[in-house]
């Protein structure tokens, strides 16, 4: 905390809140930035790991035809 002049008045008083106020604007858009920044990535990252989805998805369907049709020809004979 700052120190106050021995005669505390009313202006110095609201010069050091304007002051506090100001400190916490400050802080206030460097956490919304830093925040905005992390959701822009985290999206990014979400985006990719979607993107490669439909690769599994085709390689599940491969294996399962596989263990289908290998199945079949098993109980077929």
């Amino acid at each position: 905390m700052s120190e106050f002049p021995e005669k505390v008045t009313n202006q110095h008083l609201l010069l050091q809140i304007v002051k506090d106020i100001e400190v916490l604007k400050q802080n206030s858009v460097q956490i919304l930035a830093a925040s905005q920044d992390h959701e822009s990535r985290i999206r990014e990252l979400e985006k990719r790991g979607y993107q490669s989805q439909w690769i599994i998805a085709l390689f599940t369907a491969l294996v399962s035809a596989g263990a289908v049709l290998l199945l079949s020809n098993f109980l077929s004979v």
